[in-house]
């Protein structure tokens, strides 16, 4: 199959166009050039099929990952001026390497988006937000609806990195595991959940958006058959 990227399609068509001009004018030297920048362009951005099946043995309950990248931190009780307070975080490093896109952790509901101003974080430090409401980093908020309580997703703007591209608006409502949008080059997701939810995944655990689950509610059992 045929590897997808995240390039919007307007990009691809300049950059076929381009190509070919440098074809026509034969610029060789510079066409090869170009196409070894778009082909690791290209492949940097790549946009992996998340083909999946809903697992019996798992609830509606549970709150999956919601990017590729590893848990490198979780702070209980925080607070935060746009997800409210008593709140668990999951903080996720997502390097540049890895596939970037962006999915809904549970079938939701869109509620708000909100841009915070401020510094960008270096992805590879450790971002200490535990009790703190005030949001000190350059970021972009979504909160979610779900079930009568509320998630939040934050995405800390790195400064190796590019603003976060999302497809959905207040209002929109998502399956689990749809993408939703991509985040290109990374950053730092910060993922809000309920105080109300076990978090399933360690630190320094290596997350799946494909099968990952990192939390389910406490009354929620996993069946195994």
């Amino acid at each position: 199959m045929f590897l997808k990227s995240y390039i919007p399609s307007r990009y691809n068509t300049f950059f076929a166009v381009l190509a070919l001009l440098l074809w026509i004018f034969t610029s060789f030297k510079y066409l090869l050039v170009f196409l070894l920048c778009y082909v690791a362009v290209y492949v940097l951005l790549r946009r992996e099929v998340n083909y999946y099946r809903d697992e019996p043995a798992i609830q509606n309950d549970g709150i999956f990952a919601p990017c590729n990248g590893k848990i490198t931190n979780i702070n209980y009780g925080t607070s935060h001026s746009f997800f409210g307070d008593n709140l668990t975080e999951i903080q996720i490093l997502l390097p540049w390497w890895r596939e970037m896109g962006i999915f809904m952790p549970q079938s939701l509901e869109v509620k708000d988006l909100r841009i915070f101003p401020g510094k960008s974080f270096l992805r590879f430090k450790n971002l200490t937000t535990n009790h703190k409401k005030d949001v000190q980093h350059k970021s972009l908020g979504i909160l979610f609806q779900f079930s009568q309580l509320e998630i939040g997703m934050e995405f800390v703007k790195c400064p190796l990195g590019l603003w976060p591209e999302i497809v959905v608006m207040p209002g929109d409502r998502g399956s689990k595991k749809v993408n939703i949008g991509f985040f290109p080059l990374g950053g730092t997701v910060l993922l809000y959940i309920p105080s109300g939810f076990e978090v399933l995944s360690g630190l320094n655990e290596n997350i799946d958006s494909k099968k990952t689950l990192v939390a389910i509610r406490h009354e929620e059992k996993i069946v195994i058959d």
